[in-house]
């Protein structure tokens, strides 16, 4: 059975993208919004993985990490950071809040994957 991962992006464009490319590997839901990927969490479903843009309106990525790792049912999930932020705090801030990883906008689709099996791998353990 295939692992599934959430993707929290606000840009439709890279949601697009992001599905499409690990489709082939992965049962992906794409959620636009941190309050479309609770509505969907709540419905009781739990991501092996989710990949979490940090800049989105309303709630962003670090509130909405916060929110999930305070959580008693969805703590465990790997969160990776994606974004174009680029500053040592901000990563650090993630990094701190509970994120597993933090990959930079613009990034090898590849290494992505590599680092997304490292993560569901190292859940398994």
């Amino acid at each position: 059975m295939k692992q599934q991962l959430l993707i929290v992006d606000d840009n439709e464009m890279m949601r697009s993208f992001l599905a499409h490319y690990f489709s082939r590997h992965y049962l992906v839901k794409i959620a636009g919004s941190a309050k479309e990927a609770w509505q969907w969490l709540d419905e009781g479903s739990f991501p092996n993985l989710i990949l979490l843009d940090l800049r989105m309106p309303d709630v962003d990525g670090l509130g909405f990490l916060k929110q999930l790792k305070c959580s008693v049912l969805f703590n465990d999930i790997p969160v990776m950071i994606l974004s174009n932020i680029s500053k040592t705090a901000e990563k650090v801030a993630c990094l701190q809040a509970g994120a597993s990883d933090f990959v930079s906008k613009p990034f090898n689709p590849k290494e992505l994957e590599i680092r997304i099996q490292y993560h569901l791998q190292t859940k398994r353990v």
